[in-house]
């Protein structure tokens, strides 16, 4: 993966985690859970397109799609959320990091 490729890929994740957070956020852990495992099956079979790309029609988005949503449901459910890449998401508000100490989740 070029730097270019790298860089494009981190500022699109740092904008669609979120918005896949939101979307899920109403979600049962349960729910959250199996998102997680069929996003991570769309990674491990078609994830080397968003490092080589594709002649396949919609593969890359398919694959980006599939990480950003694995990332925003392991965000929501993880204790002490998600980091990939340098980023890091939670639902603590104003986070101040991965290595900071979050409260206990609660899942009702």
């Amino acid at each position: 993966m070029t730097p270019v490729d790298h860089m494009v890929l981190v500022e699109t994740l740092r904008v669609a985690v979120p918005l896949h957070m939101l979307i899920l956020r109403e979600h049962a852990p349960a729910e959250l859970a199996r998102i997680g495992v069929t996003a991570a099956s769309v990674i491990g079979s078609e994830g080397d397109v968003l490092q080589f790309g594709s002649p396949k029609r919609g593969e890359a988005a398919e694959a980006f799609n599939a990480l950003a949503r694995g990332l925003a449901s392991a965000a929501l459910t993880a204790q002490g959320g998600a980091t990939f890449m340098g980023l890091h998401w939670c639902t603590v508000p104003a986070c101040p990091g991965p290595e900071e100490e979050h409260p206990e989740m609660r899942h009702t």
